[in-house]
């Protein structure tokens, strides 16, 4: 497998990675011009009941200012509002990458991330270099299903600085750097509509379609599930196979029948699911596991699990859906809960299943897990296989859990060149642990050598990624470990793993690049370890070049392939198979040798130039990089072409005879072919490349931050560019003109204006000095969320909220006696209704009559009730029930 670096590459030889150099400089990359839309979710239908929950998300999002987590208990919704969130966005035209993180470590999530936004196949940055190239991106980056540590995240957010984030988890991760959103079950009279809708099957008129009786019964199971929305879904798909009554009375015994009533495929898909609970399995994997004829015939399993509330997406995968029991809501029985009040799963043995479901737990069947998926991973394609990754780790756990040591092993040694060369080195990772293990309990002495060596290569590798240097194994251990248990291996592979152990310990790495097998090979030859080989001499140095892995051919003249007489390819008595005495063996004087060692004689080298980028736009630049030179000899880079020529400077090449010029590119270069020179000491001593300019582009004027939605009469900000520097950039909503501002040197405008007081949608223009230059999008107002009164007012009210825009306020603390009267209000007694929009309100509060505490009487006296801007205050008015004339006032505040 290869990895680019200033000078390396991994490359899979028979499966093994071997690290190579590589001449060039940084790998170059192109960005895509809108991130990978495969990626994005299935628009959804309508949320019930998550609009404020939708709206407050979309006003954190507006801010930019720091990553938004939504996090509840599984089957809260979080899928479902991170799904809205990003299809509205990408809707409205923004940039948008969204990725389901469930069972993916986080150095693969930053690796999809970055291959959604980048087109550069087989590339992995490093760090710092993911970091420049992400922080370019300003996308809306949406993570559903983060479950990695909270370090793990810090890191996570530290690769892609400049984007807006999203990301949904059952803990909260974040502090008070972030916005932190807790996602809690639906209101009662939203969790029944769902509920009603889904039961009845029709959304035009769910509530006509259910009986009294059976509204009843839904709001009582509605109740006992605290709204939580996926027991509500899950108890209404057994509601429509069921009957409404019949799964009120039992939901028990209706769940076990749904379960039963599952045919042979769709049986199997569920119990393949329910063996590795939470992890997404593709079709083509679940295909595998659950020994279905097709992937057709999975697809097809899955539907009907989906139609059932079994399983659910996870972007493209599927899990199966944890907890699916439903709760009891009547006949006295309750619904078990966890500390935040949402109903628990049941389960068998630790794992949440459907009722009436086995999991298979033993040896046999996770073997048959193992042994199935392997057959498919030897046969699938590695963007499947790297697409799989999570549950080929899930199944590896669970077979070295179960002692079924042989398959684990070979289902390891299948997946992990393909995990290796796609990228996921975070599942490699796990895959050649538990495959170590399975090797190691088998006694396969081959296999734990191969998993050994490729751990030692993939710290290795992240090792130089991570600007490390050159720790590991050198060049004795690489062709010892090669030659493990007989392997057989080519003279090619030898010379390439020589070549990296010799070559790589000194590289500053930029990035990992792959590249395809090696498949044209010399006749094979037994590698033994190099401590059975002549070994070269200790004090000569060798050539620069007799390692390339890429010049085993280096052509006439050389070394390498000269005729008969010459020092490599000559016959009996030569150079190479010489006893003492002959030309090998000699010592200083003899004529092939005067004098020195012909195993550490340098081969005259030609220098090589190599840019950065061969084809730039104009105003952009590369970096030269001048290789094959003395080590100290003075290298003078210079250009020529249309319109002249001149020098662009001098460097000193290094130690490895390496001399770098960055930004090798005269200012303001016009449209053409150039020529770049490499010059040094000598006439002879020179290298070039070719250069060519384009002519750069308009800018393109785009929106690069723009909320998809806003709370009516809130502000906003958008960000575009494109523009001149000091350019007049009007920002109108409709036909409205909002805000003008003037664009900075980068062409960069920053505009700021107020959301309309109507709800609906509007077209969100900018405009630069003509009309033509301009971008547009869509902004969509939403209504103002009613404000909430409920909580303690005036030290001795406590409203709560009835439903509906209505609140009862009851006396709290103790009862209190009424001075004029000497009657009583008692604690816990209801004094103030009301209900209606904000500002104004109408109700009614509670008059009380008698004299000194005897024939006291209470009754309902007409009240209106005045909000104030802030939402701190209401002011009170009411008429005396018994003397409409007589009216008194009152100002009530929030403790």
């Amino acid at each position: 497998m290869p990895c680019s670096s200033a000078n390396t590459t991994i490359t899979y030889i028979e499966e093994r990675t071997v690290l190579a150099e590589r001449e060039g400089g940084p790998i170059p990359v192109r960005r895509r011009e809108r991130p990978d839309p495969r990626r994005l979710p299935q628009s959804t239908g309508n949320l019930i009941g998550r609009d404020l929950d939708l709206a407050r998300i979309r006003g954190r999002l507006a801010e930019r200012g720091a990553p938004v987590l939504v996090y509840g208990p599984p089957g809260i919704g979080k899928s479902a509002v991170l799904s809205r969130i990003a299809r509205e966005a990408a809707d409205a035209g923004e940039d948008v990458v969204y990725l389901s993180a469930a069972g993916l470590e986080s150095e693969d999530i930053v690796q999809e991330l970055f291959e959604a936004c980048y087109d550069s196949p087989g590339y992995l940055p490093p760090p710092k270099r993911l970091r420049q190239l992400m922080g370019k991106v300003q996308a809306l980056v949406v993570i559903d299903g983060y479950e990695g540590s909270a370090e793990s995240l810090e890191k996570l957010l530290d690769a892609i600085p400049g984007v807006g984030l999203l990301l949904s988890s059952t803990r909260r991760l974040l502090g008070a750097e972030a916005h932190v959103l807790s996602l809690s079950g639906l209101a009662e009279a939203d969790a029944i509509a769902l509920t009603t809708a889904e039961a009845a099957g029709t959304a035009s008129d769910p509530a006509g379609a259910v009986t009294g009786q059976e509204a009843a019964a839904i709001g009582e199971l509605c109740r006992a599930a605290n709204g939580h929305p996926r027991t509500l879904l899950q108890t209404a798909a057994l509601m429509r196979a069921s009957g409404v009554l019949s799964v009120a009375a039992d939901p028990d015994t209706a769940a076990r029948a749904l379960v039963a009533s599952l045919d042979g495929d769709a049986s199997a898909a569920a119990r393949a699911l329910a063996a590795f609970p939470g992890v997404p399995v593709s079709v083509p994997a679940l295909a595998a596991l659950a020994a279905l004829p097709s992937t057709d015939a999975a697809d097809a399993a899955l539907a009907k699990l989906r139609r059932l509330r079994l399983a659910e997406p996870a972007g493209p995968a599927h899990t199966l859906s944890n907890g699916t029991s439903v709760p009891r809501g009547t006949g006295g029985k309750s619904v078990p809960r966890g500390t935040d009040g949402t109903p628990v799963p049941r389960s068998t043995g630790g794992v949440s299943v459907p009722r009436g479901m086995s999991v298979p737990r033993g040896r046999q069947d996770v073997a048959g897990y193992a042994t199935r998926l392997a057959v498919w991973v030897r046969a699938a394609a590695r963007a499947e296989v790297a697409a799989s990754a999570a549950v080929v780790v899930a199944v590896l756990r669970e077979a070295v859990r179960a002692e079924a040591h042989d398959p684990a092993r070979a289902l390891a040694r299948a997946a992990a060149p393909l995990l290796g060369h796609s990228l996921r080195w975070g599942a490699w990772g796990q895959v050649l642990a538990l495959g170590l293990t399975a090797a190691r309990n088998a006694g396969a002495d081959d296999d734990v050598a191969y998993f050994e060596d490729e751990e030692k290569a993939r710290k290795r590798a992240l090792g130089l990624l991570l600007g490390l240097g050159g720790g590991g194994i050198g060049a004795a251990g690489a062709l010892a470990s090669l030659g493990k248990g007989g392997s057989v291996f080519s003279a090619q592979t030898m010379a390439i793993a020589v070549a990296t152990t010799m070559a790589v310990t000194a590289v500053a790495v930029i990035g990992v690049r792959l590249t395809g097998p090696v498949t044209a090979e010399p006749p094979a030859t037994v590698i033994t370890p190099l401590a059975a080989q002549p070994q070269p001499s200790v004090t000569g140095r060798p050539p620069t070049d007799t390692f390339r892995p890429n010049q085993l051919d280096p052509g006439p003249d050389t070394t390498r392939d000269q005729g008969p007489g010459t020092t490599r390819d000559q016959g009996p008595g030569t150079t190479r198979d010489q006893g003492p005495g002959t030309t090998r063996d000699q010592g200083p004087g003899t004529p092939q040798d005067p004098g020195r060692d012909p195993v550490t004689t340098p081969r005259p080298t030609i220098p090589r130039l190599t840019l950065s980028d061969g084809s730039i736009d104009s105003g952009g630049s590369v970096d030269a990089r001048a290789t094959r030179f003395e080590p100290g000899e003075e290298v003078t880079f210079s250009w020529a072409g249309p319109g002249g020529g001149g020098e662009l400077g001098v460097r000193t090449a290094d130690g490895k005879g390496v001399a770098v010029l960055p930004d090798a590119v005269p200012a303001d270069l016009a449209a053409g072919q150039y020529t770049i020179t490499a010059q040094g000491r000598t006439p002879g001593r020179r290298a070039g490349a070719t250069l060519t300019v384009r002519e750069r582009p308009a800018p393109e004027i785009r929106f690069t931050r723009a909320p998809s939605s806003v709370v009516a009469e809130a502000a906003f900000e958008v960000v575009a560019t494109g523009f001149d520097a000091d350019e007049t950039v009007r920002l109108t909503l409709g036909t409205a003109s909002v805000a003008t501002a003037v664009a900075g040197g980068g062409g960069e405008v920053t505009l700021r204006g107020d959301a309309p007081a109507e709800p609906g949608t509007f077209s969100l223009t900018v405009t630069g000095r003509t009309g033509d230059r301009t971008a547009r999008t869509q902004l969509t107002v939403t209504p103002k969320p009613p404000p909430d009164l409920s909580g303690r007012w005036n030290g001795y009210l406590d409203f709560q909220d009835l439903g509906g825009g209505s609140y009862e306020g009851t006396r709290y603390g103790s009862d209190w006696v009424e001075p004029n009267s000497g009657c009583t209000f008692p604690m816990g007694g209801a004094e103030v209704h009301l209900s209606g929009k904000s500002p104004t309100y109408t109700g009614e509060i509670r008059w009380i009559y008698g004299s000194g505490g005897q024939n006291c009487d209470f009754e309902w006296g007409a009240a209106t009730f005045t909000l104030s801007a802030d939402g701190d205050t209401l002011e009170v008015s009411s008429a005396d029930p018994r003397d409409p004339g007589h009216r008194i006032s009152q100002t009530l505040r929030r403790n």
